[in-house]
């Protein structure tokens, strides 16, 4: 059967082993990423990846998901700067899904960080 994925859906990725699969500061393993887009069609879907780390210094492209949000058992920061498209073949299993007012947030600082 057929996935579909939907905008604001969290699902775990693996998104590459370091550093044969990744280079420099991509995030790597297998991970939490919030769906900004999906391409059902072509088994593809834009993420942002999240961490548990936060930042050492501040970047206005990261936004913090609190605990508890969408099932997120700890403070959790979605990476704008990281943003990609992934195969369909990468995704793990789902997770849960953002509430409005987050991917607002989220979508606001993709708009400014990518210059649309």
């Amino acid at each position: 059967m057929k996935q579909n994925f939907t905008k604001g859906e969290i699902i775990n990725v693996h998104l590459g082993t370091p550093p044969k699969e990744t280079k420099g500061h991509e995030q790597g393993y297998e991970r939490p990423c919030v769906i900004i887009k999906s391409f059902n069609n072509l088994d593809l879907v834009v993420v942002v990846p999240m961490t548990t780390k936060e930042a050492k210094y501040s970047l206005f492209t990261i936004v913090k998901i609190l605990k508890g949000t969408a099932g997120l058992t700890a403070d959790s920061y979605a990476l704008c700067h990281q943003i990609r498209t992934i195969s369909f073949d990468r995704i793990v299993s789902k997770r849960a899904r953002l509430d409005n007012k987050d991917m607002l947030k989220i979508h606001s600082v993709l708009i400014d960080t990518l210059e649309l």
